[in-house]
């Protein structure tokens, strides 16, 4: 059976097993696979608590892509009421954190209102099969087909933070009344806080030209990436009721009229910028063992540079120690990422060049360590608990469905214990030598532990496709 739904994957998948291939870090080789190809610009992809990809496609398409077939089933089919030409269209969105208890999806697009180009967020509800329209939180902010944004991310305090471009209005970035060239603050509800710094108002950073990067960091800061003109693309740390200093400043306050601006206007600095610019896009923080060069690094992916960029901070996160561009010339231009619980790095592409259309060059690909995943996950070493010796589990990772075997020495009896990624108990049952578990209900990532009545134990990461 699974070798003819192996044969099965292959004939349907061609061109993503023939497009694997493998890309070395500074030590590390990371494998790449076409999760999914032919997708129409794939603009914000997310790891949802379901294990798989939640994403959005610019023409007004939101699916959830399986991580490991490529299996995609569109929640979401909003192409005709989303206005898309150029940069515009369906673009951020995110799901609510405590998506168990709250089904809730955010998503910002635009739309035109007679020949206007206008942006929206609004909440949809998750049914399980698709997603529905529950409330419009805010809208009618001035749209254009670039300079529109829209990265959205939710808080730890449950407010949402939403970039907006300028909308080729530059001037309009230094109002405290127009919408566009900000970050904006609300409510999960969409009401304005009341702890934002202009009262009434959903501004909560100004001066911004074009931010489509937004991550909130272990560090405790917040960052985003920013789109400059023909010079000084961005990497900043987002203060509250702060001037980025857009249109007058560009990158660094480092000509005299950008010095007078930024003394009189309290303009916060980059961390980094770049010219000749690179066009960075989204953002986020890596944390996992799995690709050791990465670990609590802020990676960035790049479209122009077509690249990954890993940024090293120091302690109080607020200066850089580094910068790494990984990838630069072995992938096409690259929009977004998100990173699965076990440490894969997913990234959506972009094409080949800016105005490339080929159908096939808008994609999901995944990397990965394959060693780190192929030695035992477990973590009690045998050398420092000789009774954990003969203690097993397999196959490690495991085909949902397949049979989970389990192995103690002869005449030894214990009980085996399952954890979700959150520490909730799964399932637990005794064992005496040998038992096999059915996972047909199982996917995703898991933590194990067996506990024998000898005193032996081991205990490690599950891992069910």
């Amino acid at each position: 059976m699974i070798r003819n739904l192996t044969l099965a994957l292959l004939f349907m998948c061609s061109f993503s097993i023939t497009a694997q291939t493998t890309y070395t870090l500074d030590s590390t080789e990371l494998t790449s696979r076409v999760v999914k190809d032919s997708l129409d610009i794939p603009w914000e992809i997310v790891w949802g608590p379901d294990n798989h990809i939640w994403m959005t496609e610019r023409f007004g398409r939101v699916s959830r892509i399986n991580p490991v077939t490529g299996v995609q089933s569109v929640l979401l089919d909003m192409s005709s009421d989303v206005y898309e030409q150029s940069e515009s269209g369906m673009l951020g969105m995110v799901l609510h954190p405590d998506f168990d208890n709250n089904p809730e999806v955010f998503i910002v697009y635009t739309y035109l209102s007679g020949s206007d180009i206008l942006e929206r967020l609004v909440k949809f509800n998750y049914n399980g099969t698709s997603l529905i329209a529950v409330d419009t939180l805010i809208d009618n902010i001035k749209g254009n087909t670039t300079h529109i944004g829209s990265r959205i991310i939710i808080l730890p305090d449950n407010t949402l933070l939403m970039t907006t471009g300028d909308a080729q209005d530059s001037q309009a970035s230094q109002s405290t009344i127009a919408l566009t060239g900000k970050i904006l603050r609300m409510n999960l509800d969409g009401s304005i806080p009341n702890d934002n710094p202009i009262a009434g108002s959903y501004i909560y950073s100004f001066g911004h030209r074009n931010a489509q990067g937004l991550w909130y960091a272990p560090n405790g800061k917040l960052y985003s990436s920013e789109h400059g003109p023909r010079n000084d693309d961005e990497l900043n740390v987002i203060a509250v009721n702060r001037n980025y200093g857009w249109p007058t400043v560009n990158g660094f306050c480092d000509t005299p009229p950008e010095r007078a601006f930024c003394s009189a206007n309290n303009v916060v600095e980059p961390l980094a910028a770049w010219t000749p610019t690179i066009a960075p896009s989204d953002i986020i923080w890596y944390d996992h063992p799995a690709i050791p060069e990465l670990k609590n690094k802020l990676l960035m992916t790049v479209l122009k540079d077509k690249s990954l960029i890993a940024f090293d901070f120091n302690a109080g996160g607020d200066a850089l120690i580094s910068q790494t561009k990984y990838l630069k010339g072995d992938v096409n231009r690259l929009r977004d990422i998100c990173v699965s619980p076990d440490g894969k790095i997913y990234l959506a592409t972009n094409g080949a060049s800016w105005s490339n259309s080929n159908p096939f060059s808008h994609s999901i690909i995944e990397l990965s360590n394959a060693p780190y995943y192929a030695n035992d996950t477990s973590t009690t070493s045998v050398h420092s608990n000789p009774s954990s010796f003969g203690i097993k589990i397999g196959p490690n990772p495991v085909l949902s469905g397949e049979a989970l075997n389990l192995f103690v020495p002869a005449g030894e009896k214990g009980e085996f214990a399952l954890y979700d990624v959150v520490g909730r108990l799964v399932v637990t049952l005794p064992i005496e030598e040998s038992n096999s578990i059915d996972t047909k209900s199982f996917e995703g990532v898991y933590f194990w532990k067996i506990n024998l009545e000898n005193g032996g134990s081991k205990e490690g990461k599950l891992i069910v496709h």
